[in-house]
């Protein structure tokens, strides 16, 4: 499988703080692929790296084979890198089509063209029926489906979900993984982070995980969570009962 993203030797320093070390690892085309550790491994601080948002102290991120190190955010967007965020950023005085719009608008600026894609995505992601409403008036699960939307509008390579699943009711949760595995059926890559191992252990092909800025280790699910390392590290003692 060939690597869509790649991280080389990526050192990111805010002062005294070393938020990640030597951090190199390989997303494939088509994977979904988990990252995650526990609060305050460098898991966020990574993500914008990836994304564009800090440019790395240290190391080099490939995106389809170009060098993006030195791109902005908007660059990285247009190269094809499209993100979610933690905390919702939804413009929650606009309806939810223009909040999708504000996305497609990165790909055309034919505002008829914009409109028929931000529908198309809609009706992808389960939100056509909410269309015409305000984003303020979505219950959290939609806002969190509308971060995806927005997202999807900019036709991304590599899609990059924040916590996408984390607070949602098991029901709500079961219909974000369907959506996130649709968006993989569309030849979208997915790099996640995510808190909830029931939910996301079923549905990533590989995890990575993150602790004090490091890679402490990556592979199968099934063998991350029977990893010693990550047992200690992240995921505590009940888990060791069934490893």
């Amino acid at each position: 499988m060939t690597a869509l993203l790649e991280t080389r030797g990526i050192t990111q320093r805010f002062s005294g703080l070393v938020a990640n070390s030597d951090v190199s690892i390989s997303v494939g085309r088509g994977e979904i692929v988990g990252l995650i550790g526990p609060n305050g491994a460098g898991k966020s601080t990574l993500f914008n790296l990836i994304a564009g948002v800090f440019r790395p102290t240290e190391g080099s991120i490939i995106l389809d084979g170009e060098d993006v190190t030195a791109l902005s955010a908007a660059e990285r967007c247009h190269r094809g890198v499209g993100r979610t965020f933690q905390v919702v950023k939804s413009f929650e005085a606009m309806s939810v089509i223009d909040n999708v719009i504000v996305g497609a608008l990165v790909r055309t600026t034919v505002m008829r063209e914009a409109r028929r894609k931000a529908y198309e995505v809609l009706e992808f992601s389960g939100l056509a029926a909410r269309a015409d409403v305000l984003a303020s008036d979505l219950v959290p699960a939609e806002k969190r489906r509308l971060e995806v939307a927005r997202a999807l509008a900019t036709q991304p390579k590599l899609l990059l979900l924040d916590e996408v699943l984390t607070g949602l009711t098991p029901t709500e949760a079961q219909t974000g993984v369907e959506l996130v595995r649709r968006v993989r059926g569309t030849g979208v890559t997915v790099l996640m982070v995510e808190h909830v191992m029931e939910i996301v252990m079923p549905l990533v092909d590989r995890a990575i995980v993150l602790d004090l800025g490091k890679v402490l280790v990556e592979g199968k699910p099934a063998d991350v969570v029977r990893d010693p390392k990550v047992i200690t590290a992240y995921l505590g003692d009940r888990h060791a009962v069934g490893a």
